[in-house]
């Protein structure tokens, strides 16, 4: 299949459950080389661009795109992206290609596609979004494609121009970072190792392992594990001692795993769980690939008394928690389509059962760090405020004091871990550093 076919396959799949990322790794091999990067690109700004696609679409189109079938609606997205985002593709390519991969639908469903797109092609001047200072919540909803709902929460916390400026950066693809593998070599050694294969990298301004990377990644499996700075920064905050016993108590897919045993250069041992077999085998492999020796995986549910191969205390626990990931919406656009405001009220109750279960566990002076891919109040400070309302024997530390040096502007006045898209360009993240004081 060409690029555009597999575009719209990933696309048609994205809207039954399934993820973009995955499903053009499952799609690439069959996409001849020279089509893949279109196909990622494709795929992923419409996800990114999906509101503002819709609104132009709705300006032309006599059927709305709440009425459309997918495989069609899908079609004139992937048309009206190349013709109002992309520079560098013909008018005639991005039409034309559009109309044939709804042929199979039958000639009429052709013609409109086609009718449609030529219309959008030639009535540019015709598209208007609301004005940002009459009407900031429709304006950033539907030129920076976010739902309304949560730009109308952006909006009350953060004020119209820093939400617009987050929705912005949503809409970039993330940079490209490498978390070094420093079990087998240093951040220079890989520097210069990228730098002799033509690949240029410079060292994070943050993670002390990390490096962006510009250009094309590196194929090789040993320089380290491609993870955002934000996330590289929560092992930092837990900061393992050589010998202790860890517990990652929401491991998959391996990322913090592996960098907690390359912090505890492979001494002691770290107890990674997850109660998705499938996903717990990714950390193995993970750690597998990157000679993380000291990690040992079990199946287990960590909001429920964990197995007697881990009852035990711990010296320190890492709870990164299953969340909305609204923190990552530049990595994973679709999640922006799917999540609501009921999800994070649902969320926010699991996570205080998870860190609530997690804290019978931690070793007299021990800590546990809660982090989450979200900056919702849900999920991150009533988490945080209702775990030591009713847990008096935690302190909760500044994480200030215990990150890398230069992290101290990511902390904010309560110690809390914050990272934000627009402000300091990685995901966000927020994470807290409790301590068991009795």
């Amino acid at each position: 299949m060409n690029g555009r076919e597999a575009a719209l396959l990933v696309l048609n799949k994205v809207e039954t459950g399934g993820y973009a990322d995955a499903l053009l790794a499952e799609r690439l091999s069959s996409v001849p080389v020279i089509d893949r990067s279109l196909a990622t690109e494709l795929s992923y700004g419409v996800l990114r661009y999906r509101g503002r696609l819709d609104w132009i679409i709705n300006t032309f189109s006599h059927i709305k795109t709440k009425k459309l079938e997918h495989t069609v609606l899908n079609a004139l997205r992937l048309g009206v992206y190349q013709l109002y985002v992309l520079d560098n593709i013909p008018v005639s390519a991005a039409i034309n290609e559009s109309v044939n991969l709804v042929k199979p639908l039958g000639q009429k469903k052709a013609g409109f596609v086609n009718a449609t797109l030529r219309s959008a092609s030639s009535k540019k001047e015709d598209v208007a979004f609301p004005a940002f200072e009459e009407d900031p919540l429709r304006n950033i909803s539907i030129e920076y494609s976010h739902p309304i709902w949560l730009v109308e929460r952006w909006l009350k916390r953060f004020g119209p121009d820093e939400a617009k400026r987050l929705c912005m950066a949503n809409l970039a693809p993330p940079p490209k970072t490498l978390r070094v593998n420093t079990l087998r070599l240093t951040r220079l050694a890989a520097i210069e190792r990228l730098v002799a294969n033509n690949i240029e990298a410079q060292a994070a301004h943050y993670s002390p392992d990390g490096l962006q990377i510009i250009g094309s990644l590196p194929q090789s499996d040993h320089y380290g594990y491609l993870q955002d700075e934000g996330s590289q920064l929560i092992p930092y905050l837990l900061s393992p001692l050589p010998n202790e016993t860890i517990l990652d108590a929401c491991a998959a897919p391996g990322g913090k795993t592996t960098h907690i045993a390359a912090l505890m250069k492979n001494t002691g041992a770290i107890y990674a769980i997850d109660k998705d077999a499938k996903r717990l085998k990714q950390v193995q492999d993970t750690a597998t690939r990157l000679g993380a020796a000291n990690i040992k995986t079990i199946e287990a549910d960590a909001t429920r008394p964990l197995p007697l191969t881990v009852l035990r205390e711990f010296d320190a626990i890492l709870c990164d928690a299953p969340c909305s990931g609204l923190g990552v919406i530049g990595r994973t656009p679709e999640i922006k389509w799917r999540r609501s405001s009921d999800d994070l009220k649902d969320l926010g109750s699991r996570q205080g059962r998870l860190l609530d279960n997690l804290a019978a566990y931690v070793k007299p002076q021990g800590r546990i760090v809660y982090s989450v891919c979200s900056f919702e109040p849900e999920e991150t400070d009533n988490i945080i405020d209702g775990f030591l309302e009713s847990h008096k024997g935690f302190v909760q530390e500044d994480a200030a004091r215990i990150l890398p040096q230069g992290c101290a502007e990511l902390v904010d006045k309560q110690g809390r871990l914050r990272t934000f898209p627009h402000k300091h360009g990685m995901d966000g993240f927020f994470a807290v550093r409790l301590r068991r004081i009795k």
